[in-house]
């Protein structure tokens, strides 16, 4: 079998690192645009962000959601940025939106499903979408031994949460 003549001047250890590498640029960009926009719709000067204390609810079952950023416009729209954490294991019971969210996988593994959809999953650096106002049937961490850790931006009512548990 003939030997392939290697034409890049990287070393193989280069060309493997690269799409990994790649991979972490675009989720560093996505991360910077969505902490930037959250800040881009503050009335609040940076430093005071900063120092204000994160708004921080538990669930029974360990479900950790953390409001980053939180910005009440003149028509009482709340603009939120929110860090959840799901323990090893857990899911959320059948719910669903007020509006859409868009969520960003910092790490482990998320399983979706809306009515009438097959489940989908999502890792880490990839992003999807929370339908508004479709029954979400599955939203779980099926990973036993990590946690699920991801972003969510989304738009409600001022004072309307954004799961709701019918």
């Amino acid at each position: 079998m003939p030997r392939k003549t290697r034409t890049s001047s990287l070393s193989l250890a280069a060309e493997c690192a690269i799409p990994k590498i790649e991979t972490d640029i675009r989720r560093r960009l996505f991360l910077a645009g969505m902490a930037g926009a959250a800040c881009a719709f503050s009335s609040r000067p940076l430093s005071v962000q900063a120092a204000s204390p994160n708004r921080t609810t538990t669930s029974p079952n360990g479900i950790i959601r953390e409001t980053l950023e939180s910005y009440v416009n003149e028509a009482g729209e709340d603009f939120r940025l929110v860090l959840t954490t799901y323990p090893p294991g857990v899911g959320a019971p059948s719910h669903h939106h007020p509006s859409v969210g868009l969520n960003y996988v910092l790490e482990g593994v998320a399983e979706s499903q809306y009515i009438g959809e097959e489940l989908r999953r999502f890792t880490s650096g990839q992003s999807y979408q929370d339908k508004a106002g479709e029954q979400h049937t599955i939203f779980r961490n099926p990973d036993q031994t990590s946690v699920l850790k991801y972003l969510l931006v989304y738009t409600v009512k001022k004072g309307q949460p954004f799961l709701i548990i019918p």
